[in-house]
């Protein structure tokens, strides 16, 4: 096949969820099809496409003063645009892209996040797969449900998730294919709005079987990781929810443990709330290789309590063979098995024991081959990009 794929960012270097997911779709589908990519370029980015991509292009985003980016941000607003489907508008991403579907040579527009159905003529919407990987209605929603805002700052999350699902509404029932990270999310949707052209492709962890796993007596000892952007709204609810109520118990019966939080820009509110640990608790900000870190620690955790999409940082440790204590929340999309895969614990107290059971060694060895191989079965980027491969054909 013929594929034109349009961002609405580089996902080069792949450093974000939908950037990973771009990067490694793109890189699968290189194999056995001719792409063509096309993004817009956001200031200070610069743009390195990868050798398996031969055919890419990086176009100027529109430039703006503070005041004419604010008047369009409100304009916008009133036609029912969304601010984030505003900043990353580019009219020249749009003109090439119609350029190209007007010499007629691709059979499918391909893209991997809501905000790039701007840049596509509507005559091409049927043959569009939007991987928009979760509603972000649904994301804002409950977003909004978290004790972190002010009443201004939530007021203006509902605002914002009532204009996405207008937005949604308007364009994604028209597209050929809307695919979605996981089966919960396309149920919520469905039964939300009706949409009858939703499919799931599951996210991918990369498992080398030639990567020996660090068996549990080569990992520092007392070592918890909990992995992810810590700017981003959910993890930064989990961090201060784990330190406030499980974090104490864990101590209590395992004094030596230490909590890791790896991850880029850690909220204020996270440095506030590990103070009182002391020592125990190292915030490491952003690294350059977090599996580093999941590979020396006993125990990953993932105490989210928004669910929606599919939690990287669960397939990443799983991928490194370290066992994982998750919500139910952080097991959507996911869908181990409990005891088996991973350990799912709702209430502080389960989480706590199943945090220092793994510490001691308790079925570590069992759930760390477990889960290791369960990423190995159902989250291979081949086998993503093969799913995505049959929703772009079935066009």
């Amino acid at each position: 096949m013929r594929l034109l794929v349009v961002g609405s960012h580089s996902p080069f270097p792949p450093r974000t969820g939908s950037s990973i997911v771009a990067y490694h779709s793109m890189r699968c589908l290189a194999a056995r099809h001719a792409i063509t990519f096309l993004c817009p370029q956001q200031p200070g980015e610069t743009f390195d496409a990868p050798p398996f991509l031969r055919d890419a292009e990086c176009l100027p985003r529109q430039q703006e003063s503070g005041p004419a980016r604010e008047w369009r941000r409100r304009l916008a607003k009133l036609r029912g645009i969304p601010s984030s489907i505003t900043k990353v508008r580019s009219e020249a991403v749009g003109a090439r892209v119609r350029e190209l579907a007007a010499e007629g040579r691709f059979d499918a527009i391909v893209l991997f996040s809501m905000d790039a159905v701007q840049y596509c003529p509507r005559g091409w919407y049927r043959r569009i797969v939007a991987f928009i990987e979760d509603p972000q209605s649904l994301r804002l929603a409950r977003l909004a449900a978290l004790p972190l805002w002010t009443p201004w700052e939530r007021l203006d999350l509902l605002l914002a998730r009532r204009l996405t699902r207008r937005y949604e509404r308007r364009y994604l029932p028209q597209m050929g294919r809307v695919l979605l990270l996981a089966e919960d999310d396309m149920r919520d949707m469905r039964e939300q709005d009706g949409y009858a052209n939703l499919g799931v492709v599951p996210y991918g962890a990369a498992v080398s079987p030639d990567d020996p796993v660090p068996g549990l007596e080569e990992r520092a000892e007392g070592a918890v990781v909990f992995s992810g952007n810590m700017f981003h709204p959910a993890n930064v609810d989990g961090a201060l929810t784990f330190l406030r109520d499980a974090f104490p118990l864990v101590l209590s019966q395992q004094p030596g443990a230490t909590l890791w939080i790896v991850g880029a820009e850690p909220d204020a509110r996270i440095r506030r709330s590990a103070a009182p640990f002391g020592d125990r608790v190292i915030i490491t900000g952003r690294v350059d290789d977090v599996s580093a870190h999941l590979r020396r620690a006993r125990v990953s955790i993932c105490p989210v309590r928004v669910k929606i999409g599919c939690q990287t940082k669960v397939l990443e440790a799983l991928a490194c063979g370290t066992p994982v204590v998750t919500t139910s929340a952080g097991n959507n999309g996911v869908r181990g098995r409990s005891g088996t895969d991973l350990i799912v614990a709702d209430d502080a107290g389960s989480f706590a024991h199943g945090v220092v059971s793994l510490l001691r060694g308790q079925a570590w060895h069992q759930l760390s081959a477990r889960g290791r191989q369960f990423i190995e079965e159902q989250f291979s980027w081949e086998r993503s990009a093969g799913i995505l491969e049959e929703h772009i054909a079935a066009l």
